[in-house]
Protein backbone atom coordinates (compact mmCIF):
# COMPACT_ATOMS: atom_id res chain seq x y z
CA UNK A 1 0.00 0.00 0.00
CA UNK A 2 1.17 3.51 -0.84
CA UNK A 3 1.02 4.98 2.67
CA UNK A 4 2.84 2.02 4.25
CA UNK A 5 5.64 2.37 1.69
CA UNK A 6 6.42 5.78 3.23
CA UNK A 7 5.88 4.64 6.81
CA UNK A 8 2.53 6.41 7.10
CA UNK A 9 -0.67 5.36 8.85
CA UNK A 10 -2.93 6.69 6.09
CA UNK A 11 -2.79 8.40 2.72
CA UNK A 12 -2.00 12.11 3.14
CA UNK A 13 -3.30 14.91 0.92
CA UNK A 14 -6.63 13.23 0.12
CA UNK A 15 -8.36 12.80 3.50
CA UNK A 16 -11.24 14.98 4.69
CA UNK A 17 -9.51 15.79 7.94
CA UNK A 18 -11.18 17.60 10.82
CA UNK A 19 -7.74 18.94 11.83
CA UNK A 20 -6.99 22.16 9.98
CA UNK A 21 -3.67 23.76 9.08
CA UNK A 22 -3.17 26.90 11.13
CA UNK A 23 -2.40 29.72 8.71
CA UNK A 24 -2.52 33.49 9.16
CA UNK A 25 -5.66 33.77 7.02
CA UNK A 26 -7.39 31.06 9.08
CA UNK A 27 -6.67 32.85 12.35
CA UNK A 28 -7.80 36.21 10.96
CA UNK A 29 -10.96 34.69 9.47
CA UNK A 30 -11.90 33.10 12.79
CA UNK A 31 -11.66 36.44 14.60
CA UNK A 32 -13.91 38.07 12.00
CA UNK A 33 -16.45 35.27 11.75
CA UNK A 34 -16.85 34.95 15.51
CA UNK A 35 -18.51 38.37 15.52
CA UNK A 36 -21.42 36.86 13.55
CA UNK A 37 -22.35 35.00 16.74
CA UNK A 38 -22.90 38.23 18.65
CA UNK A 39 -24.67 40.42 16.10
CA UNK A 40 -26.65 39.37 12.99
CA UNK A 41 -24.64 40.50 9.97
CA UNK A 42 -23.57 39.52 6.46
CA UNK A 43 -20.11 38.14 5.69
CA UNK A 44 -18.50 37.47 2.30
CA UNK A 45 -15.69 34.93 1.81
CA UNK A 46 -13.99 34.93 -1.59
CA UNK A 47 -10.91 33.32 -3.08
CA UNK A 48 -9.46 31.33 -5.95
CA UNK A 49 -10.55 27.75 -6.62
CA UNK A 50 -8.99 25.47 -4.03
CA UNK A 51 -7.64 28.32 -1.88
CA UNK A 52 -9.27 27.17 1.38
CA UNK A 53 -12.70 28.83 1.48
CA UNK A 54 -14.45 25.59 2.38
CA UNK A 55 -11.76 24.74 4.93
CA UNK A 56 -12.28 28.07 6.68
CA UNK A 57 -16.03 27.46 6.89
CA UNK A 58 -15.63 23.87 8.10
CA UNK A 59 -13.02 24.87 10.67
CA UNK A 60 -15.24 27.71 11.92
CA UNK A 61 -18.34 25.52 12.15
CA UNK A 62 -16.30 22.89 14.01
CA UNK A 63 -15.68 25.42 16.78
CA UNK A 64 -19.39 26.05 17.31
CA UNK A 65 -21.49 24.33 19.96
CA UNK A 66 -24.79 23.07 18.48
CA UNK A 67 -26.39 23.94 21.82
CA UNK A 68 -25.51 27.60 21.26
CA UNK A 69 -25.67 28.02 17.50
CA UNK A 70 -27.94 26.72 14.73
CA UNK A 71 -25.98 26.43 11.48
CA UNK A 72 -27.75 25.96 8.14
CA UNK A 73 -25.18 25.31 5.43
CA UNK A 74 -26.05 24.68 1.81
CA UNK A 75 -24.23 24.79 -1.54
CA UNK A 76 -26.54 25.89 -4.33
CA UNK A 77 -25.49 26.98 -7.82
CA UNK A 78 -27.51 29.29 -10.09
CA UNK A 79 -30.59 29.36 -7.84
CA UNK A 80 -33.80 31.17 -8.65
CA UNK A 81 -35.18 33.61 -6.04
CA UNK A 82 -37.68 30.92 -5.00
CA UNK A 83 -35.39 27.90 -5.04
CA UNK A 84 -32.80 29.47 -2.77
CA UNK A 85 -35.31 29.81 0.06
CA UNK A 86 -36.66 26.31 -0.56
CA UNK A 87 -33.10 25.06 -0.29
CA UNK A 88 -32.45 26.89 2.99
CA UNK A 89 -35.75 25.62 4.39
CA UNK A 90 -34.97 22.03 3.34
CA UNK A 91 -31.52 22.07 4.97
CA UNK A 92 -33.12 23.52 8.11
CA UNK A 93 -35.38 20.46 8.21
CA UNK A 94 -38.61 22.44 7.93
CA UNK A 95 -41.86 21.16 6.36
CA UNK A 96 -42.16 21.80 2.63
CA UNK A 97 -44.33 24.74 1.60
CA UNK A 98 -45.41 25.67 -1.91
CA UNK A 99 -45.24 29.47 -2.08
CA UNK A 100 -42.09 31.56 -1.80
CA UNK A 101 -43.49 34.14 0.61
CA UNK A 102 -44.75 31.36 2.90
CA UNK A 103 -41.30 29.76 2.91
CA UNK A 104 -39.60 33.05 3.82
CA UNK A 105 -42.10 33.71 6.61
CA UNK A 106 -41.61 30.15 7.85
CA UNK A 107 -37.84 30.70 8.02
CA UNK A 108 -38.14 34.07 9.75
CA UNK A 109 -40.44 32.59 12.40
CA UNK A 110 -38.13 29.60 12.80
CA UNK A 111 -35.14 31.87 13.35
CA UNK A 112 -37.14 33.84 15.91
CA UNK A 113 -37.90 30.64 17.81
CA UNK A 114 -34.23 29.68 17.88
CA UNK A 115 -33.14 33.12 19.07
CA UNK A 116 -35.81 33.02 21.78
CA UNK A 117 -33.97 29.96 23.10
CA UNK A 118 -30.84 32.11 23.40
CA UNK A 119 -29.12 30.64 20.35
CA UNK A 120 -27.49 32.30 17.33
CA UNK A 121 -28.53 31.47 13.76
CA UNK A 122 -26.03 31.33 10.89
CA UNK A 123 -26.98 30.62 7.27
CA UNK A 124 -24.03 29.71 5.03
CA UNK A 125 -24.53 29.77 1.25
CA UNK A 126 -21.79 28.49 -1.07
CA UNK A 127 -21.38 29.19 -4.80
CA UNK A 128 -22.57 32.78 -4.36
CA UNK A 129 -20.65 33.87 -7.48
CA UNK A 130 -23.45 32.15 -9.44
CA UNK A 131 -26.20 34.19 -7.75
CA UNK A 132 -28.14 36.55 -10.01
CA UNK A 133 -28.99 40.14 -9.14
CA UNK A 134 -32.63 39.19 -8.30
CA UNK A 135 -31.40 36.47 -5.92
CA UNK A 136 -28.99 38.79 -4.13
CA UNK A 137 -31.71 41.43 -3.92
CA UNK A 138 -34.10 38.86 -2.40
CA UNK A 139 -31.46 37.89 0.17
CA UNK A 140 -31.05 41.57 1.12
CA UNK A 141 -34.78 41.95 1.65
CA UNK A 142 -34.94 38.67 3.55
CA UNK A 143 -32.10 39.73 5.85
CA UNK A 144 -33.69 43.15 6.43
CA UNK A 145 -37.07 41.70 7.40
CA UNK A 146 -36.00 41.03 10.97
CA UNK A 147 -32.22 40.75 10.89
CA UNK A 148 -32.54 37.72 13.16
CA UNK A 149 -29.75 35.63 11.59
CA UNK A 150 -26.22 36.02 10.21
CA UNK A 151 -25.60 35.27 6.54
CA UNK A 152 -22.23 34.00 5.29
CA UNK A 153 -21.74 33.94 1.51
CA UNK A 154 -18.90 31.93 -0.01
CA UNK A 155 -17.76 32.14 -3.63
CA UNK A 156 -15.20 32.88 -6.30
CA UNK A 157 -13.82 36.41 -6.95
CA UNK A 158 -16.34 37.32 -9.72
CA UNK A 159 -18.93 38.00 -6.99
CA UNK A 160 -16.92 41.05 -5.91
CA UNK A 161 -17.14 42.46 -9.44
CA UNK A 162 -20.90 41.84 -9.52
CA UNK A 163 -21.34 43.66 -6.24
CA UNK A 164 -19.79 46.79 -7.79
CA UNK A 165 -22.89 47.22 -9.93
CA UNK A 166 -24.96 50.19 -8.81
CA UNK A 167 -28.13 48.11 -8.47
CA UNK A 168 -26.41 45.93 -5.84
CA UNK A 169 -24.95 48.82 -3.85
CA UNK A 170 -27.65 48.46 -1.12
CA UNK A 171 -26.67 44.80 -0.70
CA UNK A 172 -22.92 45.48 -0.64
CA UNK A 173 -23.39 48.17 2.00
CA UNK A 174 -24.93 45.56 4.30
CA UNK A 175 -21.82 43.34 4.18
CA UNK A 176 -19.76 44.00 7.29
CA UNK A 177 -17.17 41.21 6.98
CA UNK A 178 -14.96 40.72 3.93
CA UNK A 179 -12.54 37.76 3.83
CA UNK A 180 -10.29 36.92 0.89
CA UNK A 181 -8.43 33.62 1.03
CA UNK A 182 -4.89 34.37 -0.08
CA UNK A 183 -2.52 31.69 -1.35
CA UNK A 184 0.24 30.22 0.81
CA UNK A 185 3.77 31.57 0.87
CA UNK A 186 6.74 29.28 0.21
CA UNK A 187 7.28 28.83 3.94
CA UNK A 188 3.58 28.13 4.54
CA UNK A 189 3.55 25.66 1.62
CA UNK A 190 6.39 23.70 3.20
CA UNK A 191 4.73 23.85 6.62
CA UNK A 192 1.42 22.70 5.13
CA UNK A 193 3.02 19.68 3.43
CA UNK A 194 4.83 18.70 6.63
CA UNK A 195 1.61 19.21 8.60
CA UNK A 196 -0.28 16.80 6.31
CA UNK A 197 2.52 14.23 6.49
CA UNK A 198 2.75 14.44 10.27
CA UNK A 199 -1.02 14.05 10.51
CA UNK A 200 -0.67 10.87 8.44
CA UNK A 201 1.93 9.51 10.86
CA UNK A 202 5.21 10.59 9.27
CA UNK A 203 8.28 10.34 11.52
CA UNK A 204 10.94 10.85 8.82
CA UNK A 205 11.37 13.22 5.82
CA UNK A 206 9.42 12.22 2.71
CA UNK A 207 10.10 15.21 0.46
CA UNK A 208 13.60 16.39 -0.39
CA UNK A 209 14.17 19.96 0.80
CA UNK A 210 14.72 21.10 -2.81
CA UNK A 211 11.17 20.08 -3.80
CA UNK A 212 9.37 22.72 -1.72
CA UNK A 213 10.17 25.75 -3.94
CA UNK A 214 9.14 23.72 -7.00
CA UNK A 215 5.86 22.59 -5.40
CA UNK A 216 5.12 26.17 -4.39
CA UNK A 217 5.85 27.39 -7.92
CA UNK A 218 3.65 24.80 -9.61
CA UNK A 219 0.80 24.96 -7.09
CA UNK A 220 0.90 28.76 -6.76
CA UNK A 221 0.35 28.20 -3.05
CA UNK A 222 -3.20 26.88 -3.56
CA UNK A 223 -4.16 24.20 -1.03
CA UNK A 224 -5.96 21.90 -3.43
CA UNK A 225 -3.18 22.12 -6.00
CA UNK A 226 -0.58 21.31 -3.34
CA UNK A 227 -2.61 18.27 -2.26
CA UNK A 228 -3.06 17.05 -5.81
CA UNK A 229 0.57 17.56 -6.81
CA UNK A 230 1.96 15.93 -3.66
CA UNK A 231 -0.31 12.91 -3.94
CA UNK A 232 0.71 12.43 -7.58
CA UNK A 233 4.36 12.65 -6.52
CA UNK A 234 3.83 10.03 -3.80
CA UNK A 235 2.12 7.74 -6.30
CA UNK A 236 4.97 8.01 -8.80
CA UNK A 237 7.58 7.42 -6.08
CA UNK A 238 5.66 4.39 -4.81
CA UNK A 239 5.43 2.86 -8.27
CA UNK A 240 9.16 3.42 -8.83
CA UNK A 241 10.04 2.19 -5.31
CA UNK A 242 11.56 5.53 -4.29
CA UNK A 243 11.46 6.40 -0.59
CA UNK A 244 12.17 10.13 -1.00
CA UNK A 245 10.36 12.57 -3.31
CA UNK A 246 12.91 14.36 -5.52
CA UNK A 247 12.51 17.38 -7.80
CA UNK A 248 12.45 15.03 -10.80
CA UNK A 249 9.45 13.22 -9.31
CA UNK A 250 7.65 16.52 -8.65
CA UNK A 251 8.36 17.56 -12.27
CA UNK A 252 6.92 14.27 -13.51
CA UNK A 253 3.86 14.61 -11.27
CA UNK A 254 3.15 18.13 -12.53
CA UNK A 255 3.45 17.02 -16.16
CA UNK A 256 0.99 14.20 -15.56
CA UNK A 257 -1.55 16.67 -14.13
CA UNK A 258 -1.40 18.61 -17.44
CA UNK A 259 -2.07 22.11 -16.07
CA UNK A 260 -0.25 23.89 -18.93
CA UNK A 261 -3.23 25.38 -20.75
Amino acid sequence: MLHKHFGLKKNPFISNSTIFFKSKILDTSFIKLQTTLCTPQIALITGKIGSGKTSIIKAFVNTLDPMDTKVIMTPIANPSPRSIFKNISSHAGLPKLMYGDDIKLQLINYFDEIRTEGKSVIVILDECHTFSIPVLDQLKTFFDTKSNFSLILVGLPPITKRLRQHVLLPFKQRISIFINTTTLSLEETKNYIEFRLKEAGSTAPVFDEATFPLIHQYSEGVYRMIDQLCFQALTIAYMNKNSIISTDIVESAYNKLDYDF
